[in-house]
């Protein structure tokens, strides 16, 4: 995986909060053009083939889709996993993946549950798995974690540890599991350090044969292509754009997991 925190158009996506406190990457700003389609192509937001390209396979989501039966999909995580850039749980990632993933396979019934609560660290979520994950009886997990520990200065050791934690109990459950790294934002990214924390989640995915969506570096490459504008970004405009951002990524996980369910 590739790292950094250079780009091109330099403004924050996120701000960092005062005193203790935590950095919400939630303040995404992209795009194209304010006033543009509210949905984004795929073709809108390129990325090097090589950055999503997989040999995932994930057998419990594919076993269940091939016998007809409804697959639940659940995606816990934080700010971001809820949308709150954007406004609405509607306008969130895992809600366009859903969206997309009911295009993909409109002879079944696939739902994507969303549990994302915002300033939670690996651990606050993992501590969520039996009411939050398990309750529902998914086959898939996304499981979007990172920020809130780079920001906090979680141990990394304990941080890897707590994603092994929590990718063996849900593989002993028979659920298949995808993990989402952090966002990229380039201030953010140079005084937070999230290459630690991006490291460690990779190895634990590497070592535990599990994907990781490489989000930091999708929109890294975004910003350094100047893909999306992050210049002079009105307020009044942010939540829309927000939006788009989670358009795109909410398309190329669909894309993926599209890719791995089917035999």
């Amino acid at each position: 995986m590739r790292q950094g925190s250079g780009g091109k158009g330099m403004a924050t996506w996120g701000r960092l909060l005062a005193g203790s406190a935590l950095a919400a990457l939630v303040g995404l700003a992209t795009v194209c053009a304010p006033g543009g389609p509210a949905r984004a192509d795929t073709e809108d937001c390129p990325t090097p083939p090589e950055m999503t390209d997989t040999d995932l396979k994930l057998p419990h989501l594919a076993e269940r889709l091939a016998a007809h039966k409804p697959a639940t999909i659940v995606a816990i995580g934080g700010a971001s996993t809820i949308g709150k850039a954007a406004g609405s749980p509607d306008l969130s990632y895992p809600h366009r993946m859903e969206q997309d993933l009911a295009r993909d396979f409109p002879n079944e019934k696939i739902t994507v549950l969303n549990k994302g609560v915002p300033k939670q660290s690996a651990k606050d979520m993992y501590e969520r798995f039996a009411a939050d994950v398990f309750a529902a009886d998914p086959v898939l997990v996304v499981w979007e974690v990172g920020i809130v520990d780079a920001v906090r200065g979680t141990d990394v050791d304990d941080f890897a540890d707590t994603l092994q934690n929590g990718i063996d109990v849900l593989k002993n459950k028979a659920v298949d599991t995808v993990l989402v790294d952090m966002q990229f934002s380039p201030n953010s990214a140079t005084v937070i350090n999230f290459e630690a924390y991006l490291k460690a989640l990779h190895r634990v995915g590497d070592l535990a044969d599990v994907y990781v969506f490489p989000r930091f570096e999708m929109m890294r490459y975004w910003s350094e292509q100047n893909v999306f504008n992050f210049d002079n970004v009105a307020d009044a405009d942010r939540a829309k754009l927000a939006a788009r951002v989670y358009d795109c990524l909410g398309r190329k996980l669909a894309e993926i997991v599209h890719r791995a369910a089917v035999p």
